[in-house]
């Protein structure tokens, strides 16, 4: 999700929902503890005279405990709270995003906070009170609330965790990250998968060894038989019933946490296979599956970016010579080949140019480039280079060690020379339409080897050919617009093409002296 796109900030229900968690959390665990400390309470005159005393004070500790956690949560919740209601207009601050990334644990462990506390200050205060304390309270003190905190500090954990990553952490994390939020508080998927397994598995059985302990100490201290084991039927029936309804419950949620990102990339890098490389997705969290969520995005984000470098480079260098670039297989120092090289240059354009606006100057240019470069490379040539109003191209570089490979180069390169002319005049056409002048062209070729490598600065070469055949077709080219001709090519190219199937009509067939060179070239105009 782009910073441009219109995002709606989530509404207040968040915020309801959440305290709706925690108070149905705590809830459920005040009456587990209810339920708890009856059942396995110690049977003896001192423990009961210790409930009776806890009774009549823990109205009051409720009273202090959860209204005073609960207006930290408040306090905790209220930069966020306030940050939502301001709009898109500008991003998080860290400690927004930081008590977003953190709001699941340290909200549930402030709802753990008054159950821990009190596994300390009641026996506190029946040391203060009685005098003494004894192991017979320790179900009723200390066990049953830290069963039951535990319990409730881990249902509102997974379920806040679940409320933040669908409401909030979308719009307030559209590009992800979370992971590199400072001082976030992350719970693996590990610990999460340990607090799972704690909630739904460790707790139901303590719960279940606590109650057979317990009847069987009602047991041994003379309570009938008949009248301990329905109770402790009964409450194996309500533990069986809680803890399997948790479970579900607790496992649907953790599933939905992990299975629906995991899902989301799978298919996200399906996509990514099959081309598509605009797909992204939603990150949720700051833990593995976070980092993994940042990581496709990442590698997306890569890959546009490797497609975009390759797409500007095969613009400005030859796609067939970055591919060779980029594979590795052009060295450096350069190769001798046998190669086919065309010269085109557009004749009479330095007067055009001289009358043109620039800008008409390029907008012709590159109306001509590339009409000729299209074609170039439909005959499988490559462009070696523009040169002011001229290109250079060739052919056969890569066609490996083919016995005919010279031969095929030219024949392609005289294809492609016959070629240009046909779309020298649908451009002209376009041109008179246009009521622009007419442009003209003239068209050299010639065969033999070449040195081909990466030539220039130890930190700027280009990929280009150079040797006595470039040379060659360079001074053919001058001789064609000299002679007010369209194509000219040396006796070399001409016979290899000729070899491999060539019917062209020869117009003129002679022998020209050439700059640089002690001995004459035999040359063809071609109609």
């Amino acid at each position: 999700m782009s910073q441009d796109d219109v995002r709606c900030a989530p509404t207040g229900s968040w915020f309801l929902l959440g305290t709706l968690i925690l108070l149905f959390a705590n809830i459920l665990a005040v009456c587990t503890t209810t339920w708890t400390v009856g059942v396995m309470c110690s049977a003896s005159e001192f423990a009961a005279a210790v409930r009776a005393h806890d009774a009549g004070l823990l109205n009051y500790y409720n009273f202090v405990a959860f209204p005073g956690t609960t207006l930290l949560v408040i306090g905790y919740l209220r930069p966020i709270a306030v940050y939502l209601r301001r709009g898109p207009n500008e991003a998080a601050p860290v400690l927004v995003r930081r008590r977003i990334v953190n709001g699941p644990l340290v909200l549930a462990l402030m709802g753990f906070a008054p159950w821990l506390f009190s596994c300390f200050f009641f026996p506190t205060l029946t040391l203060s009170h009685f005098g003494h304390w004894s192991l017979d309270l320790m179900s009723q003190q200390v066990l049953s609330p830290l069963v039951s905190g535990f319990l409730a500090a881990t249902v509102s954990f997974f379920l806040l965790d679940w409320l933040v990553r669908a409401t909030i952490v979308p719009w307030v994390f559209p590009d992800g990250h979370l992971a590199e939020v400072p001082g976030s508080l992350v719970l693996g998927v590990r610990g999460r998968l340990l607090l799972f397994l704690l909630a739904v598995a460790f707790t139901p059985l303590f719960t279940l060894f606590g109650i057979v302990r317990a009847a069987a100490v009602h047991i041994a201290q003379g309570a009938a038989i008949d009248a301990v084991v329905p109770a402790l039927t009964r409450a194996s029936e309500v533990t069986f019933f809680v803890y399997v309804t948790l479970g579900v419950a607790l496992t649907l949620v953790l599933a939905r946490t992990l299975t629906r990102p995991l899902g989301a990339m799978a298919v996200a890098l399906r996509r990514v296979q099959s081309g598509d490389l605009t797909t992204a997705v939603q990150v949720t969290a700051s833990d593995e599956v976070g980092v993994l969520e940042d990581g496709v995005n990442a590698m997306v984000a890569a890959l546009r970016e490797k497609e975009h470098i390759l797409e500007t480079f095969g613009r400005v260098v030859e796609p067939t010579v970055r591919d060779h670039l980029l594979s590795g297989d052009l060295r450096l120092g350069g190769e001798v080949r046998q190669a086919s090289v065309l010269f085109g240059d557009l004749r009479g354009f330095t007067a055009l140019a001289e009358q043109a606006p620039p800008a008409e100057v390029v907008a012709t240019l590159n109306q001509f480039f590339t009409a000729m470069t299209d074609w170039v490379r439909e005959c499988g040539g490559f462009v070696d280079k523009f040169i002011g109003d001229a290109v250079l191209v060739v052919f056969g570089l890569f066609d490996g060690e083919r016995a005919d490979g010279h031969a095929e180069s030219a024949l392609a390169a005289m294809r492609c020379a016959l070629g240009m002319r046909e779309r020298l005049d649908r451009l002209n056409a376009a041109r008179a339409m246009a009521d622009q002048p007419a442009l003209r062209m003239a068209v050299s070729i010639h065969s033999g080897e070449v040195l081909a490598g990466r030539i220039g600065a130890a930190n700027r070469h280009e990929y280009t050919v150079i040797g006595d055949t470039v040379n060659v077709a360079a001074r053919l080219q001058q001789v064609c617009k000299e002679r007010n001709c369209y194509l000219l090519v040396s006796e070399t190219t001409y016979e290899l093409a000729r070899a491999r199937g060539l019917v062209a009509e020869v117009t003129a067939s002679d022998s020209v002296s050439l700059r640089g060179r002690s001995e004459p070239v035999r040359v063809f105009g071609v109609a």
